[in-house]
Order: C-alpha cells, then sequence, then structure tokens
C-alpha cells in the first residue's frame, strides 16, 4: 500500500491559538482513529523553527547555519506518514488533520524504490 506525508504549516509570526488543548485533543483522536482503521505509520511535531540548523557538506567540508533552509513566516511544524490506498484516500484523512489543526495540510506520496 502507498505512503503518504502530510504536512502542517504554520505562521511562525502569528499567536498561539486560545484553543490549543483542544486541537491537541482532537488530534490525538484522529491520530487514534488513524491507528484504528490501519492508516498510521508514524507522526511527529517539529520543535521551534529557529532551532532548526541547515547543514551544506561537499568535499572541502562542511557548514552549519542556524534556521530553516527556507526562510519565510509559514514553516513546517509536523507531519503524519499514513498508509492509503490512493491519494483521494490520503487527501481524506488530511481534510479531517486540516480541521484538527485549523491550518493547510499538504499531502504527497511517499516514493519507495
Amino acid at each position: 500500500m502507498p505512503h503518504y506525508h502530510l504536512a502542517m504549516y504554520y505562521d511562525t509570526a502569528g499567536p498561539v491559538p486560545d484553543d490549543l488543548p483542544q486541537i491537541m485533543a482532537e488530534v490525538e483522536t484522529l491520530n487514534e482513529e488513524m491507528r484504528d482503521n490501519g492508516a498510521w505509520v508514524s507522526a511527529g511535531g517539529f520543535a521551534p523553527a529557529p532551532e532548526a540548523r541547515v547543514v551544506a557538506a561537499d568535499a572541502e567540508g562542511a557548514e552549519t547555519t542556524p534556521g530553516t533552509y527556507l526562510d519565510g513566516p509559514e514553516q513546517q511544524g509536523g507531519f503524519w506518514v499514513i498508509d492509503a490506498t490512493s491519494m483521494g484516500d490520503a487527501i481524506v484523512w488530511a481534510e479531517r488533520a486540516s480541521r484538527a489543526l485549523r491550518l493547510p495540510v499538504e499531502v504527497r506520496e511517499l516514493r519507495e524504490d
């Protein structure tokens, strides 16, 4: 069965939602439903974007710089990897995730060769 990556993005300049506890409860309910339906593979949340580091290496050495690779106000905050029979089925899970998070969710099929 294909795997899909569901990525959530947030505005780093925006305020923390007042209903964050409710959002997290809804996300945990969604996670449980994914597990119960055999869609769950993995999920995780990221540390704040300013804590990220970018490493660029070549034959001469490596350079590490603070921050994210793509500089901008919107950053990826977390992800799911799910099993779904089709992009359409993955989108159904993404719609539910977007509702729970109150944020956009990007869906991409994982290419596993």
